[in-house]
């Protein structure tokens, strides 16, 4: 059985994100996680995005037997609402997924995901190293002290 599943943000909280998801197109549901999404073994399950939020949740998907698809070009999404005519919301962005063909969707591995939060953990640190050195450019000799264990913290990760 095919799943398609929107994941967007809520507006009372935007760092939380809700799952809207459907099988046939017509009956919709909202979760919170992947975890809660009643796939099988067999199944298949084709979603937008991928925050890292809910890459545990992926994963226990794949565990179960169930085969994680995501969209490998979120343009394609605009471009399918506005020739489908569908509103844009959770139900309209399933509706655009479904329509879109299998072949530019990517599978999820579960290395991938690993691989994915490693980069992403990297990409913070390193920004934040960044941001550091540059600070301590701009401050005083007697001041740049205070900032040296930080950055020396970071060049250990």
């Amino acid at each position: 059985m095919k799943f398609y599943a929107d994941v967007h943000r809520t507006k009372k909280n935007s760092e939380r994100y809700r799952i809207t998801y459907t099988t046939d197109g017509t009956a919709f549901k909202h979760v919170d996680g992947f975890g809660e999404i009643p796939a099988g073994p067999g199944d298949k399950l084709f979603i937008d995005t991928l925050p890292i939020q809910h890459m545990d949740g992926v994963i226990e998907l794949m565990r179960r037997g169930v085969e994680v698809y995501y969209l490998r070009r979120l343009t394609l999404i605009e471009k399918m609402r506005r020739e489908h005519k569908l509103p844009k919301s959770a139900r309209g962005d399933i509706k655009t997924l479904m329509s879109i063909e299998e072949r530019w969707f990517r599978r999820v591995t579960e290395d991938f995901l690993v691989m994915r939060r490693m980069i992403l953990a990297y990409r913070s640190l390193m920004k934040t190293y960044i941001q550091l050195v540059n600070k301590a450019k701009a401050l005083s000799e007697s001041e740049r002290v205070t900032l040296r264990p930080a950055i020396s913290s970071i060049e250990k990760q």
